[in-house]
């Protein structure tokens, strides 16, 4: 089988071998095949520009997609910075005094402190009052481990807060990316 296929293969090439002689052996002949050569270098040059410009016009062409993109990215900008604002937003006094989603509210500190404070002008009245006493511990205790809640929550809060500010940044960079190829791809169009 590979003797017929290469005796196919030479039969045309030693055609073309045989008709190139015959034309070469007079003016006129290498003549044709000077001038047939030249024609095909500059159709080939002239296809491989064409492509060549084809190829650079539909990378320089922004796709749709950028557009999209370039809103998708607006929006989440816009996402991050109100959640970013709701993260570090006060409580509004209409709020309960003890929890709101699992986070203490100030109020119930300031409740906390209140009793403590009412307990204490109680006990000024009775030199020992041992019930009061148990009162101003279980208070104070509470008071101690709603602030040290209220702590972590204000650290957690701030750090999303700056998590959120650095992608906000990092989406800033990326949207201003995509809007200078816009503006390059405008030009040049």
């Amino acid at each position: 089988m590979q003797r017929l296929l290469s005796a196919q293969t030479e039969a045309p090439d030693q055609d073309y071998r045989s008709i190139e002689q015959t034309l070469l052996q007079s003016a006129r002949g290498r003549w044709f095949l000077s001038e047939h050569g030249r024609r095909a270098r500059r159709l080939d040059s002239q296809l491989l520009n064409d492509a060549v410009a084809r190829l650079q016009t539909s990378l320089r062409q922004p796709p749709a997609l950028l557009g999209q993109l370039q809103s998708e990215i607006a929006d989440l900008k816009v996402f991050l910075g109100q959640t970013r604002a709701a993260i570090l937003a006060r409580p509004s006094a209409s709020a309960p005094s003890q929890m709101l989603d699992g986070a203490i509210q100030p109020q119930a500190i300031l409740k906390a402190a209140e009793d403590i404070h009412d307990i204490a002008w109680s006990l000024q009245a009775n030199p020992f009052d041992p019930a009061g006493c148990e009162r101003i511990a279980r208070s104070a205790g509470k008071l101690y481990v709603m602030s040290q809640t209220q702590a972590v929550e204000s650290e957690r809060a701030l750090a999303i807060a700056s998590a959120l500010d650095e992608a906000s940044r990092r989406l800033e960079a990326i949207l201003e990316t995509v809007m200078h190829e816009l503006q390059v791809d405008q030009h040049v169009l």
